[in-house]
């Protein structure tokens, strides 16, 4: 695989050349840069590149600096040279300073840049990867190809030890000096050839011989991976995490495998003390949905039933290997579908039923499953006890809209409770905790409270009073009054007489 670099301040350059190479089957483009600046900040930090392909004249260095710089560095096999400038003379300076070839821009077609390529690859690149590889040339064919058919693409994240939440690195190692080390442990074990695109993952693309068994390939990759993981903790205090794709033949394949290890290396959310993923679908199995239940919600042992249908469904996708992002949509759905339905179902408390949707977002942010389960968890634990201290202060309501309607008659404790669906003990602590008293002394003030409507009117006689509030005998009625207010009958009237300096009514 052939690294590449273009440079060029003109976009349209740049997409030109990169549209020429991407699709290649041997050719990786690493990065793009309008900035020769940019570019040998890029390789002076240790990204490894076979090619540099770029523009001679470059508004902020001039283009023979850079490429004395790229070959006084040694930070490029290859240098071509695409410009505009058909002088001979700066064309022979660019030459002898190290550029391998140096192609008018008008003269550039796809056929001419990969054939340039293709030389440098022949004649600088793969001898000296055949030299630095164990076994050397016993590894390429006298055409100078690698004699292997097997790929493997195992992209790299570094993940503070400390914080599961900082990816890539955290400031305790340079990442130029973490890229020399992965790149010398590639070449040295033979591993394959490494790459650290610009703004992107690094990741290895890992070779075996076209002969080996499935079975020897996964060894020799774990074994690889092993290695790799090994000599990163003796020097940086950072975990390294691996996600591989699976095996493939063609190279042309390995865009789509990079973005198969990159979803290998999401798999870290199921398993945050695992390091090592490597594609396999022998777990699959049909797709299960997530649907709670909101008409039992209410219920008893609905919170259990729940708590198994998340872990289940969690566990199932972990097994499928199911990217991280897609279980959480699939999840913020159907969460959102459950919350919408019990809404529905409890429109009185519509709002704070979806007060709790609201919720839904920051914990679908959640960093691994474990997380995830134990605060959607809470927060349906939550919802529960809210909804049903609601639906009860609710009931508790009808409940004394009833007594109150009904005040003038003698409501037993036994009929309300029959009103709100409870025990006579469970509404009884519910009334208590819903009012701050007891039902009869609740009856028994609201009872006082009419008797005194009626003293205050002036109208009726106490007898007609204890009628009208269906007392079986006025005398009871009078030490009500008494009992619930501290004073007599005779002393209210006298009082409220007083007050109001008018006639209150018959004793």
């Amino acid at each position: 695989m052939i690294r590449i670099i273009i440079i060029d301040d003109e976009i349209l350059a740049r997409i030109g050349i990169q549209t020429f190479l991407e699709g290649k089957q041997d050719i990786m483009v690493q990065g793009t840069f309008s900035s020769s600046l940019d570019a040998l900040a890029y390789l002076r930090g240790g990204s490894q590149v076979d090619i540099v392909i770029t523009d001679i004249e470059m508004p902020d260095m001039d283009g023979l600096a850079f490429i004395k710089a790229v070959r006084d560095e040694n930070l490029s096999t290859g240098i071509i040279i695409v410009s505009c400038h058909d002088n001979f003379s700066y064309a022979r300076e660019a030459l002898e300073l190290g550029a391998d070839s140096y192609i008018l821009k008008q003269e550039v077609t796809e056929e001419k840049l990969n054939e340039v390529i293709e030389k440098i690859n022949g004649e600088k690149i793969l001898p000296r990867l055949a030299e630095k590889s164990p076994g050397g040339k016993e590894r390429w064919t006298q055409e100078g190809q690698v004699s292997c058919s097997s790929y493997a693409v195992g992209v790299l994240k570094l993940q503070s030890r400390d914080s599961p939440d900082d990816s890539l690195l955290s400031g305790h190692v340079d990442k130029t000096m973490l890229i020399h080390l992965l790149d010398n442990i590639v070449e040295k074990e033979g591993m394959g050839t490494f790459f650290s695109p610009y703004n992107k993952e690094m990741f290895i693309l890992f070779q075996f011989p076209g002969e080996q068994s499935a079975g020897k390939k996964a060894e020799q990759l774990q074994t690889y991976c092993d290695g790799l993981n090994q000599n990163v903790r003796l020097f940086v205090n950072e975990r390294l995490l691996i996600g591989c794709s699976g095996f493939f033949e063609e190279l042309k394949e390995m865009r789509e495998r990079y973005q198969e290890g990159l979803a290998m290396l999401r798999q870290d959310f199921y398993e945050q003390g695992k390091w090592f993923f490597a594609a396999d679908r022998s777990g699959m199995g049909r797709k299960v949905s997530f649907s709670p239940d909101a008409d039992r919600f209410t219920e008893e042992g609905w919170m259990e039933e729940f708590g198994r249908q998340l872990g289940d469904f969690l566990e199932h996708c972990r097994a499928r290997m199911e990217d991280p992002d897609l279980v959480k949509k699939e999840l913020f759905h159907g969460m959102n579908r459950f919350i919408y339905a019990l809404a529905q179902k409890y429109s009185l408390a519509s709002q704070l039923i979806l007060g709790f949707g609201g919720k839904l977002e920051g914990i679908m942010n959640a960093p691994c499953v474990s997380r995830l389960e134990q605060e959607l968890t809470a927060e349906m634990q939550e919802l529960s006890r809210s909804l049903l201290k609601r639906l009860a202060d609710d009931t508790m309501e009808s409940v004394l809209q009833y007594l109150e309607a009904h005040i003038c008659e003698a409501i037993p404790l036994t009929e309300a409770a029959q009103l709100s669906f409870m025990s006579v003990p469970h509404f009884c602590k519910r009334f208590k905790e819903y009012t701050g008293e007891t039902y009869v002394k609740y009856v028994n003030n609201r009872r006082v409270e009419k008797i005194r409507e009626y003293l205050d009117c002036g109208k009726y006689s106490l007898n007609e009073i204890a009628s009208l509030m269906n007392f079986q005998n006025m005398n009871y009625m009078i030490r009500l009054f008494k009992t619930t207010t501290g004073m007599t009958i005779r002393e209210y009237k006298r009082t409220l007489k007083k007050r109001n300096g008018r006639d209150t009514g018959p004793d």
